[in-house]
């Protein structure tokens, strides 16, 4: 009897998810502008910014660790967000500039 009622539901299940694909069929997704020159400038930009931000909390962590302190937990993921940042916004001005 479980097997019955597994077959059923499985069927079932199969048979409601078929029909709501036949009830919307696909549309196209637009296609996203094209990038222009002027997007790969401010992205090289924002990149390069990101970049001047990192190397200069990391030039800030060590001249403080150089005079003897230690980074608080804020203070190194901080160090943390803004590689995160870097890097992504290096990923995203190279992606933007592939495609101009």
């Amino acid at each position: 009897m479980t097997s019955v009622r597994m077959l059923a539901t499985t069927t079932g299940a199969a048979l409601v998810l078929a029909l709501s694909a036949a009830a919307h069929p696909a549309t196209a997704v637009p296609a996203a502008p094209a990038a222009t020159q002027q997007d790969c400038d401010r992205a090289t930009a924002a990149a390069e910014q990101a970049a001047r931000d990192h190397d200069q909390l990391k030039k800030e962590l060590q001249d403080l660790v150089a005079a003897g302190g230690h980074p608080d937990a804020s203070q190194r993921q901080a160090l943390a967000d803004a590689d995160v940042a870097r890097s992504t916004a290096a990923a995203q001005a190279e992606r933007i500039c592939d495609s101009v």
